[in-house]
């Protein structure tokens, strides 16, 4: 069986990598509590291909998405839906003096909130039951439903879409992309955010960065060659800087950085590289290095 780009629909993919599933549910279980073989069904591997023509990479096979039970597992830690997030504030400075806007994955509710108490005419969609309740209850213009559903009613109809820490965990990215246009008027502007592939998440072990939960992963190349194939023209783009939570992820990744390129580099000059490293960080360096996350901007031809 030939592999498809989830993009162009050819099979003009590479192999990058394979996983064993049973060290991924194990893994799983160790540092999180939380048992997947039901997410991860009875394939005893998965892999990771990337797309040659639009720098797209996507796992396989694409039925291994974590399901909304997953998801309400997760709620458990409190780093999973953050009250604050860079993206946030970036986006509020895009959503200035807006019509209607739709937040798609909007979780507890938190960006939803910021906006509305600056004015901003924002309702939210989830899948998460135990999010939706919690945000209804705190008054916030909240409901289950998805893109979907609400192309049945509201095609054309909102001037911006935000979808925050979302497109990475769908096995159809170009579907959902392609409906989130659909329900933008024309010069609207869909705002996105997602984990920065090309950020220091390259060189991590990062288990929430694979299936179950998560299924894609972009670059700034992959999110401008969309304008090949959706009516869409990327208009910007920006990188969050290293966070102060993101510090210890960042110096790991470094370190298997450098014993990636220099495998016989001893190892007390890589430690001595690190705490350095992590010297000039802790100082406020951190504000201008590149952090995980990417922000695009998007505006509907």
């Amino acid at each position: 069986m030939k592999i498809k780009s989830p993009i162009t629909g050819y099979d003009n993919v590479t192999l990058l990598k394979t996983f064993s599933t049973q060290k991924i549910v194990g893994d799983w279980q160790e540092f999180f509590g939380i048992d997947i073989n039901a997410e991860l069904g009875s394939y005893p591997d998965f892999h990771l291909f990337q797309c040659n023509v639009t720098g797209l990479r996507f796992f396989y096979p694409l039925d291994i998405f974590g399901s909304a039970q997953l998801y309400e597992k997760l709620m458990k830690f409190e780093w999973y839906y953050m009250n604050d997030k860079w993206e946030y504030r970036i986006a509020l400075q895009d959503l200035q003096n807006c019509g209607t806007a739709l937040e798609i994955g909007c979780g507890h509710g938190h960006f939803v909130n910021q906006a509305s108490k600056k004015g901003i005419q924002i309702e939210g969609i989830d899948s998460n039951d135990r999010a939706i309740l919690e945000a209804q209850q705190n008054g916030l213009n909240v409901h289950k439903g998805s893109v979907e559903e609400l192309l049945a009613q509201k095609k054309n109809q909102y001037d911006y879409l935000c979808s925050f820490q979302v497109l990475e965990h769908l096995p159809d990215p170009l579907e959902f992309l392609k409906n989130c246009t659909e329900l933008l008027k024309l010069n609207g502007q869909l705002l996105l955010s997602v984990p920065n592939i090309n950020s220091f998440l390259k060189y991590q072990y990062n288990l929430l960065d694979m299936p179950p939960h998560h299924m894609t992963q972009w670059s700034v190349y992959s999110f401008r060659a969309l304008e090949n194939f959706l009516p869409l023209k990327l208009e910007n783009a920006r990188f969050e800087p290293l966070a102060d939570y993101h510090i210890s992820g960042y110096l790991q990744a470094k370190e298997n950085q450098f014993k990636e390129i220099v495998s016989r580099l001893p190892e007390p000059l890589v430690k001595s590289v690190i705490n350095k490293c992590e010297s000039f960080l802790r100082k406020g360096l951190n504000k201008y290095t590149k952090g995980q996350s990417l922000y695009v901007k998007f505006r509907k031809k």
